[in-house]
C-alpha cells in the first residue's frame, strides 16, 4: 500500500539533523528534525494528525479485544505557544535477509531543485517546509500512536549559522554598541567554530 505524503505549511526548523544523521541514541542513525508553526498554522494538521491517531487506537482496540492506551502526540506546544512537530527517518538498517540499507530525506531549495548541503550546514531558525508519510503504530508499553516519517525537506530561508545575534533570541536594543571590527573578529572566530556542528 503506498503511503500518504502530507507537506506542513512553512515554519521554522529546530535542531535539524539533516546534514548527518543523529547517533547519540541509535548506532545506525536518525534523520530528525523539529518544525516550530504558529497555533493558527498548525490546526489542520493537528486536526489530521488527531484523526489518524483516534483511527489507529480504535483499530488496535478492535484488534486486541480491549482498550488501549494512546501514545504521546508527534507534537507539543512550547512556552510561546506555538507547536513543535517532530519528524524523523531511520538512516540505515539491515533486513531480515541480512541485506543492509540505507536511506535519507530529500533536500530541495526553494524553486524545488534537489541540493546536497556538503559546505552548507542546516542550522535551526531555517525556514523550510517538511514532506512527511504520518505512520500508525502500536507499542504494548506506549500505546497506539503515529510517528511522522520524514521524507524531504524544502529549504526557503536557509540558516547556516554565524554570531547573529537574532539566532540567539536577541533582538536590538538601545545601549552599548562594540565597534565593527570587534563584531567582525568574533563572527569569523564563530565561524570557524561552527565546522564542528
Amino acid at each position: 500500500m503506498k503511503q500518504e505524503n502530507i507537506v506542513t505549511p512553512k515554519g521554522v526548523l529546530v535542531y535539524p539533523h539533516l546534514n548527518k544523521a543523529d547517533t547519540k541514541f541509535d548506532k545506525d542513525g536518525v534523520w530528525r528534525a523539529g518544525l516550530r508553526l504558529s497555533k493558527k498554522e498548525a490546526e489542520s494538521l493537528i486536526k489530521d494528525l488527531t484523526d489518524k491517531i483516534k483511527a489507529n487506537v480504535t483499530a488496535e482496540t478492535q484488534k486486541r479485544g480491549k482498550q488501549v492506551k494512546v501514545a504521546n502526540n508527534p507534537f507539543s506546544e512550547d512556552e510561546e505557544g506555538n507547536i513543535l512537530f517532530n519528524f524523523k527517518l531511520k538512516a540505515s538498517g539491515t533486513r531480515n535477509t541480512g541485506e543492509k540499507w540505507n536511506q535519507k530525506p530529500i533536500l530541495y531549495d526553494s524553486k524545488g531543485n534537489i541540493f546536497d548541503p556538503k559546505d552548507k550546514i542546516i542550522w535551526g531558525g531555517t525556514e523550510a517546509k517538511i514532506a512527511f508519510q504520518p505512520i500508525p503504530y502500536f507499542v504494548g508499553a506506549v500505546g497506539a500512536g503515529v510517528s511522522l516519517r520524514l521524507k524531504a525537506v524544502q529549504v526557503l530561508n536557509l540558516v547556516t549559522g554565524g554570531a547573529d545575534a537574532t539566532s540567539f533570541g536577541f533582538k536590538e536594543e538601545e545601549g552599548f554598541e562594540a565597534p565593527a571590527k570587534v563584531t567582525e573578529k568574533v563572527n569569523e572566530e564563530v565561524q570557524a567554530d561552527s565546522s564542528d556542528f
